[in-house]
């Protein structure tokens, strides 16, 4: 699985954070997880979104 920017803190940039919530949202048929930055206490949501990745040819 590849991480996106979601991954980073938008206030200080940390890539220290931790997973607060997670919930399953209908209306988007996505998980939606609520993260907080250890640095600096910020709070933001990831919504996970599946990426079809090209078959290689043998």
């Amino acid at each position: 699985m590849k991480y996106a920017e979601g991954e980073r803190c938008p206030s200080c940039g940390s890539a220290d954070s931790e997973v607060v919530d997670i919930r399953y949202r209908p209306s988007f048929k996505r998980v939606v997880r609520r993260r907080q930055c250890k640095a600096c206490g910020s709070r933001w949501n990831t919504v996970e979104i599946r990426i079809k990745e090209k078959k290689k040819d043998d």
